[in-house]
C-alpha cells in the first residue's frame, strides 16, 4: 500500500512538472509574439516620421520648407510642417534679431548662428536659416541698438528686405513687414490719417 502511495504521489510530481513546463513555454511564446508586434512601433524609419516636423530639422527642415522634398514625404506632408514652420520661422528671426539687439546695448559684436533650437507647443526643433539673412537680422538689432532714431529707416527697410527673401523662401505667409514688430516707428512718427471725406 505504502509502494502505491509513493507511485501515484510521484506521478502526481510528474504530471506537475510537465504542466509547468508547457507553461513556461506558452508565456515565452506569448512574450515572442508580444516583441514581434512592437517591433515596428520602436523602427527607426517610423520613429522618424512621427511627429509634427515629420522627422525634420535643421537644415533638412529648411530644405523641405524651401522646395526640395527629402525622400520618403510628400508634398502634402510637407505641407502640413509648412503651417507650423510659420511659428518656428518667426521665432528663429526673431531671436537673431535680439541676439543683435543685446550685443548692440553691451557694446559687444558677436557672430550668429545658423541653428537654434526653438520652443514650440509641438516640443522643441532644430531651425536653420541661411547665413546671409542671419547676418543680416543680427546686423539689424545691432543697429537698431545703436544708431541715432533718425538713421533707422535703412535698418528698417534691410529688416524688411531679409525678412521678405526668407519667407519668400520657405513660401511662408508674411503677414506684415518684419520692422512692424521687430522695430516698430515711436508714436511720434507714425503717420496721420487723414479722416475720410464726407460723401
Amino acid at each position: 500500500m505504502e509502494a502505491f502511495a509513493l507511485a501515484f504521489m510521484a506521478m502526481g510530481l510528474l504530471v506537475l512538472l510537465v504542466f509547468i513546463m508547457y507553461l513556461l513555454d506558452r508565456v515565452n511564446t506569448l512574450e515572442r509574439e508580444t516583441r514581434l508586434l512592437t517591433r515596428p512601433l520602436n523602427a527607426p524609419k517610423e520613429v522618424a516620421l512621427a511627429g509634427p516636423f515629420a522627422g525634420l530639422s535643421s537644415k533638412k527642415l529648411w530644405d523641405a520648407m524651401s522646395g526640395r522634398l527629402p525622400d520618403g514625404l510628400d508634398a502634402s506632408t510637407v505641407d502640413e510642417v509648412r503651417v507650423l514652420y510659420e511659428t518656428v520661422l518667426h521665432k528663429h528671426v526673431d531671436a537673431i534679431f535680439q541676439e543683435g539687439v543685446k550685443d548692440g546695448q553691451r557694446g559687444m559684436l558677436g557672430e550668429p548662428k545658423n541653428t537654434k533650437l526653438i520652443n514650440t507647443s509641438h516640443g522643441p526643433v532644430e531651425s536653420w536659416l541661411p547665413s546671409a539673412q542671419v547676418n543680416t537680422l543680427y546686423k539689424c538689432g545691432l543697429d537698431s541698438a545703436q544708431l541715432p532714431s533718425d538713421q533707422l529707416d535703412a535698418v528698417r527697410a534691410a529688416l524688411d528686405e531679409a525678412g521678405q527673401t526668407l519667407y519668400g523662401k520657405a513660401m511662408v505667409n508674411l503677414a506684415q513687414p518684419l520692422s512692424a514688430s521687430l522695430m516698430p516707428l515711436p508714436v511720434a512718427e507714425l503717420p496721420i490719417l487723414a479722416p475720410p471725406a464726407a460723401p
